[in-house]
């Protein structure tokens, strides 16, 4: 079967000469990658638009050795339940034939589950297909082709089909390509917020090993930013199966080449899409996960904290949040809020878990902390003033083998036993002299377990690390 191409004369030029001619022009590398390169991410839409980013990108393979190259792409034709495979045969471009990989796509249609057969959903596609001139003028007709097509909703069946697609890349010289735009007809000020914001939460979901963080962070925007735009990602399944992929394959990052959107292009800021390029890669020292607030921000959340608590005073309910002109705020938060009056606790209240984007956590839990901490009374407008307040930002929850990897004045403590649980952050290793009294304390004062559970087999003990700042 030789699949024909779809989109040559529309998405880039159909003359071999002036397509060569257009794709070498492009083809000026990005920044390198600091880290060992997995796979890669690149926009599919026309070359006037997104070709230089594409190229950014792809210039880099020119030295990389590579046999196989798996395209998972966005399927725009079709509704796929599972990732779409073009099993055999060849891609044509005006460049000429680009054999696909049959012996791998069998191995992937092994996994039932995950994959099928769907030549329909290739036969008008053009994700898969505006990738392929820049490999052609690359390598020629040296690298074969996985073709497959994600567009499900379900971020379990994605994580699962990356996965199986890294372990048939093992031991081969293989890369990995993830075909996306990102988002859809916004206004130009408002492209450059989202697009930013889901490229950050790709990192994130690669630093803390969470695919389901990126899942998570689109949808949270695109709640946000509903009226703005189609979506954050029209390869947001493409991405996801990707950075599972990733992750597979020992990476730890994604570093982020080029971004742009038409309205850079065209001149026109009215209704655009966002491109953005980059490298999955492995850093040889693991980077750190945290969203890297600086002061300003720092200053920031804590004022929308104060703001917080005086309207839930007055109304009861802390106020939304739009979404934010800061990437990092956008991204999924587990957050604690901690309040003083003299020095003593006046009300603490979070989450382990990421709930909510971050300035959404700050706003509810700061509330929450004044007013609905069942220790203390609720903070009256009066008292608020002498009230300080402290927000702890905490980094993904691990499970520890035992207490030997819980590190004094490092980490928080989440403890749990049957229906029983209870979480020290690491703020409270103040008041304890040995990790032996810290952990006690925390069995027997907050889970509600005997003082020495946490010597228990039975016991699961989670750490995590806060990034905490406070009113001055």
């Amino acid at each position: 079967m030789i699949r024909k191409p779809a989109v040559a004369g529309k998405f880039y030029e159909a003359d071999p000469a002036k397509l060569r001619a257009s794709i070498s022009a492009f083809l000026k590398a990005g920044p390198a990658p600091t880290g060992r390169p997995v796979g890669f991410l690149v926009p599919h839409a026309g070359y006037a638009y997104s070709g230089a980013a594409a190229g950014s990108v792809f210039a880099r393979l020119k030295n990389i050795e590579l046999d196989t190259l798996v395209i998972m792409a966005t399927g725009h034709t079709m509704e796929l339940k599972k990732g779409g495979l073009l099993e055999e045969g060849s891609f044509e471009t005006p460049l000429g034939l680009v054999e696909i990989d049959s012996s791998l796509c069998a191995a992937l249609l092994k996994e039932k589950g995950l994959f099928e057969n769907s030549p329909r959903a290739h036969a008008g596609e053009h994700a898969v297909e505006v990738q392929l001139p820049f490999l052609q003028v690359l390598k020629g007709s040296a690298v074969k082709i996985v073709p497959v097509l994600f567009n499900s909703p379900d971020p379990v069946l994605l994580e699962e089909a990356g996965r199986a697609i890294a372990r048939a890349l093992k031991g081969r010289r293989a890369l990995f390509c993830v075909s996306s735009d990102l988002s859809h007809y916004p206004p130009g000020n408002i492209a450059e917020v989202s697009d930013r914001s889901v490229l950050l939460a790709l990192r994130q979901a690669m630093r803390n090993s969470s695919p389901g963080y990126f899942d998570l962070a689109n949808r949270l925007l695109l709640a946000k930013a509903a009226a703005y735009l189609d979506t954050t990602a029209c390869g947001q399944a493409a991405m996801t199966a990707g950075a599972a992929a990733a992750l597979e394959l020992g990476a730890n990052d994604f570093e982020l080449t080029c971004y742009t959107h038409s309205g850079k292009i065209s001149g026109d800021d009215s209704a655009v899409v966002g491109y953005g390029a980059g490298f999955f890669t492995e850093a040889k020292t693991k980077p750190s996960g945290g969203l890297g607030l600086d002061k300003a921000a720092q200053k920031e959340l804590l004022a929308l904290a104060r703001r917080s608590i005086s309207a839930c005073i007055a109304s009861g309910k802390a106020p939304e949040q739009p979404l934010s002109a800061r990437p990092e705020f956008n991204q999924p938060a587990a957050v604690f809020v901690t309040l003083t009056s003299g020095g003593g606790l006046r009300g603490c209240i979070g989450s382990l878990e990421p709930r909510g984007a971050l300035t959404d956590m700050v706003a509810a839990y700061a509330g929450a902390a004044a007013l609905e901490d069942p220790r203390f009374e609720p903070v009256g407008a009066k008292e608020l003033e002498k009230i300080k307040i402290e927000i702890s930002v905490l980094s993904p929850l691990e499970l520890v083998p035992g207490y030997e990897a819980v590190k004094e004045g490092v980490h928080g403590v989440y403890v749990k036993s049957g229906r029983r649980s209870g979480t020290y952050l690491p703020q409270v290793w103040e008041h304890f002299k040995t990790r032996e009294e810290f952990l006690s304390s925390l069995c027997l004062e907050k889970a509600g377990l005997s003082a020495d559970a946490w010597k228990e087999k039975s016991t699961a003990l989670y750490t995590y690390t806060v990034d905490c700042f406070s009113e001055d």
